[in-house]
């Protein structure tokens, strides 16, 4: 039996897994860039990235004609704010596609939970989008040409012969539908997440506040056990003068 899903809506937070308490640990977990701050699995050492300012001529010429486009927009610049201008925007291509390359070498081992939920549903939503891809070509694939009378204006015009049978066409027709509907659950029209996609990123923003929130105990009982175990070497060490000194006061039988 087919389920059939009419209406995504938007998902409900009744039993919110980022509670009060994870609230602000999960807000550093929002603030993270992608890119930036989300360690990958290729890692380029600090000799490979000497600072320097961005050439447009360093971009392939797609990416050239990109930034081109929107450097006309500003076309009564300064010469030395234009320079600026092109070094931003040609940041901003490279670092888009910085995004594409991490998405096909995936995330390092300390990416949390939330930026491995974002790429996992990422993956997903492209799987499925290739799938759909394969069935709309073969649903579309036509095999030859007829002549036929067009109903409405009596002209002859060019009938498609459709390489898959009517039956195998509504088949197909029908795993495109199911798909839209995954594809839907998991994102929206806008960008954003569907119901499904919605309930997994919470659930894996929590799991990163708990992360952050332990990570951050850690570090205060780590700071906190350094900080008495100087407190115990001093505390040692006045005790062991004071009996130093104790025993050279006259009378003290030493």
């Amino acid at each position: 039996m087919r389920s059939v899903v009419t209406h995504y809506g938007h998902a409900t937070h009744k039993n919110d897994p980022v509670t009060p308490e994870l609230a602000p640990y999960a807000e550093q977990v929002l603030k993270m860039d992608p890119v930036r701050d989300v360690p990958g699995n290729i890692q380029l050492g600090q000799a490979e990235r000497p600072a320097m300012t961005l050439k447009l001529e360093a971009l392939s010429p797609d990416m050239q004609a990109e930034v081109r486009r929107k450097m006309e927009l500003r076309p009564n610049m300064p010469a030395a704010e234009r320079a600026k201008l092109e070094s931003r925007l040609v940041e901003e291509v490279v670092r888009g596609k910085l995004g594409a390359v991490r998405a096909q070498t995936g995330l390092g081992p300390d990416a949390t939970p939330y930026h491995r939920e974002a790429a996992e549903i990422a993956g997903q939503v492209a799987q499925l989008q290739r799938q759909r891809t394969i069935l709309q070509e073969a649903m579309d694939d036509i095999a030859d040409v007829k002549p036929a009378t067009d109903p409405d204006t009596g002209e002859l015009v060019a009938e498609p012969i459709y390489r898959h049978s009517e039956q195998r066409r509504q088949a197909y027709a029908l795993q495109i539908a199911d798909i839209d509907r995954n594809i839907h659950l998991l994102v929206d029209e806008k960008g954003g997440y569907g119901v499904e996609g919605q309930r997994r990123m919470r659930e894996a923003l929590a799991a990163s506040a708990i992360q952050l929130k332990r990570a951050e105990e850690l570090r205060t009982i780590e700071a906190e056990a350094r900080k008495r175990a100087d407190a115990q070497a001093l505390e040692a060490r006045i005790a062991q003068r004071t009996e130093q000194l104790s025993r050279m006061r006259p009378g003290s039988g030493a």
